[in-house]
């Protein structure tokens, strides 16, 4: 079997197994039998970290419902080869031929030989920024909820807004943090750095490595790196003018006429 088949199969198997894992009346806040459509809809958004949700997920779903769709949201946003390889490496299997050609090819890799320290190296930065996010929203959510109820958002929220998912707990979203920096900040920057991906996050890690130590080596970004740094900067500046260039045209009009 080639390796898309073997990708859009494995995703296929994700989402139906999610699917029923949703439907389960654990899965519910209400205990009964979740719809079939409503499940599978939901599953699919999560594994495809969409975000699109038909229910209101804080109130439909219960713990272990939660817990089934953020898990949905992590094998997701990982990809399935790369999950599916962790998850081996934690179990202690060791790889065949066949497992590390498919990586390599998915992965994008010239050899073999980097392919299991490259999966290490990217669930490590995925376990340090979603750690670093939970411990920052424990001060945000902590006080509100306690602390296992503060630690369940901070785990839920962290991990969505990292592999930019979009899912939430409330039914507003974060209106009611509007003014809250700390999760403001902590929200956008687990965003962004989610959405630059792991290749720029360990570009930008070697360079503030080797400026750090006053390394006399000179180091060339990548294209990618280039791309995608300066692709994201401009359509935050451009996304930031665009919306608050009709509230200074409102109050330009406003000084003019007074």
């Amino acid at each position: 079997m080639s390796l898309a088949r073997t990708v859009c199969q494995g995703f296929i198997a994700v989402i139906i197994i999610g699917a029923i894992l949703l439907m389960l009346p654990i899965s519910m806040s209400d205990g009964n039998w979740s719809h079939p459509v409503t499940a599978l809809f939901t599953a699919t958004s999560a594994v495809c970290v969409t975000g699109l949700s038909v229910v209101n997920v804080g109130e439909y779903y219960s713990f272990w419902g939660q817990f089934f769709l953020l898990l949905l949201v992590q094998i997701g946003a990982l990809g399935y080869m790369t999950a599916t390889t962790i998850l081996l490496l934690l179990l202690g299997r060791k790889f065949r031929l066949r497992e590390k050609v498919a990586l390599q090819q998915s992965l994008e890799q010239v050899g073999l030989a980097g392919v299991e320290p490259l999966i290490k190296s990217i669930f490590a930065t995925t376990i340090v920024f979603e750690l670093t996010g939970i411990l920052l929203l424990l001060f945000v959510f902590v006080p509100n909820y306690g602390f296992k109820d503060g630690l369940w958002y901070s785990i839920f929220h962290s991990i969505n807004a990292f592999n930019n998912a979009g899912f939430s707990l409330y039914t507003d979203g974060f209106i009611k943090y509007a003014k809250s920096p700390l999760l403001n900040f902590v929200i956008t920057g687990l965003i962004i750095f989610g959405g630059l991906g792991y290749q720029v996050i360990m570009e930008m890690y070697l360079w503030l490595k080797s400026r750090w130590q006053k390394e006399q080596v000179f180091h060339t970004f990548s294209l990618h790196f280039k791309v995608v740094t300066n692709t994201t900067i401009f359509l935050l500046i451009f996304g930031l003018i665009a919306f608050l260039l009709p509230n200074l045209i409102i109050l330009i009009l406003w000084v003019v006429s007074i």
